[in-house]
């Protein structure tokens, strides 16, 4: 009995250690999270631990199935937030109709979703920068204002609303704002039914399942509906220019991502870009590849349609898609793009490398195509499964 617990506590580790090449494998994929398996995991630990039992060997102990968290992003490794000096004659004629700025030609800037990874990236890179005049957080809880400051201290004002049942809440963050920044996204949660059940599937030699997910609040209340009322906001207060970070993968409708959790997370996605573009607000729409929580300093490569999922490599630093964001503001080109954005492998100069130029370079996404509306008219929603049930 004792050596067959003990092989037992060793097929369990093995099973940890195929898990990992997962989660990493992960990073390779367009947005998808490590962070939900993370938390996933972490839950589970206390129940799934193996105490060291003696193998039959020699009293060698079998490992202790115990998986480390997966690494979040360290803000310290940044450095001294870079300060972009943009020329006036620029700013002033970048954004507004009318292409003049009275006073104070510094930004005020509104981020949602500013809790996340990257959003706390792009915090910290906004709150020294000398061209901007207000930076306003937005996140969904207590948790997330907590993150903020920690990452950014007092430099910033934070905003604590949900995008989905109090949207008349986000006028006071966006009233006034030059610039919005939608980081917002709806996180699917691992079912931990279904990881027991993967787990007894794999330490028993029996046919393979996959795990199962669910959300807390769907992409069609996230991605569309509370993207459509911060998109809606942004309209009534006047805001200048709306830069909405998506995904890579919306052309395709079988796209692995929309079948997580049944949520069709992509097409809720590609939906509220469509109802960007034809708001008539100045908007950049921008699909970055999968992120990574590398150091970045890469060169980015952009490209339309998601033909850049046709290369070996299709992903992206977070601190390089954050230098990207942090450009589209200030980057009159950038108005008017809707593009995927993924990493090179040549090291980026800042002081040569030319934004003008990358923005210049990046076509438009064709939209026509697949037609998201009928894709979603097909079928019930997520949302109205979840109410019949």
């Amino acid at each position: 009995l004792s050596h067959k617990v003990s092989m037992a506590a060793h097929r369990f580790a093995s099973i940890s250690g195929f898990l990992l090449l997962v989660l990493n494998a992960i990073d390779a994929r367009p947005t998808a999270s490590r962070s939900c398996f993370k938390s996933l995991f972490n839950k589970l630990s206390p129940r799934l631990k193996t105490k060291q039992i003696p193998a039959r060997n020699g009293g060698q102990s079998a490992p202790r199935a115990v998986l480390p968290d997966a690494p979040t992003p360290d803000l310290s490794t940044l450095g001294p937030a870079r300060v972009i000096n943009i020329p006036r004659d620029i700013l002033s004629s970048q954004l507004g109709k009318d292409g003049e700025r009275e006073g104070d030609e510094r930004l005020n800037i509104a981020i949602t979703g500013a809790a996340g990874r990257t959003g706390r990236l792009l915090a910290r890179e906004l709150c020294s920068d000398a061209n901007v005049r207000e930076l306003r957080c937005v996140t969904h809880s207590k948790r997330g204002e907590k993150l903020l400051h920690e990452g950014t201290g007092e430099m910033h004002k934070t905003f604590i609303v949900d995008i989905y049942e109090n949207p008349e809440l986000l006028e006071d963050p966006i009233m006034d704002a030059d610039t919005l920044v939608i980081l917002t996204s709806a996180m699917p949660k691992i079912k931990t039914r279904s990881l027991i059940r993967l787990f007894l599937a794999k330490l028993f030699r029996r046919k393979a399942v996959r795990p199962q997910f669910r959300y807390k609040q769907t992409p069609e209340q996230v991605d569309w509906i509370g993207q459509k009322n911060q998109i809606d906001m942004a309209k009534k207060a006047g805001v200048k220019h709306v830069i909405l970070v998506s995904s890579m993968g919306g052309t395709d409708p079988s796209n692995m991502l929309n079948k997580i959790g049944n949520g069709n997370i992509l097409l809720w996605k590609r939906k509220a870009e469509k109802y960007l573009i034809d708001s008539g607000l100045n908007y950049t729409i921008i699909h970055p590849g999968g992120l990574t929580d590398k150091p970045g300093q890469f060169e980015p490569i952009n490209g339309i349609d998601d033909e850049l999922l046709q290369r070996q490599t299709r992903s992206i630093s977070r601190k390089d898609l954050v230098e990207v964001i942090s450009q589209a503001i200030f980057e009159p080109k950038s108005i008017g793009r809707a593009f995927d954005v993924i990493a090179s492998e040549k090291t980026r100069d800042d002081e040569e490398f030319d934004w003008e130029d990358f923005f210049e370079e990046c076509g438009h996404c064709d939209y026509s195509k697949p037609d998201v509306d009928e894709i979603l008219a097909t079928g019930k929603t997520l949302a109205a499964r979840m109410v019949n049930s």
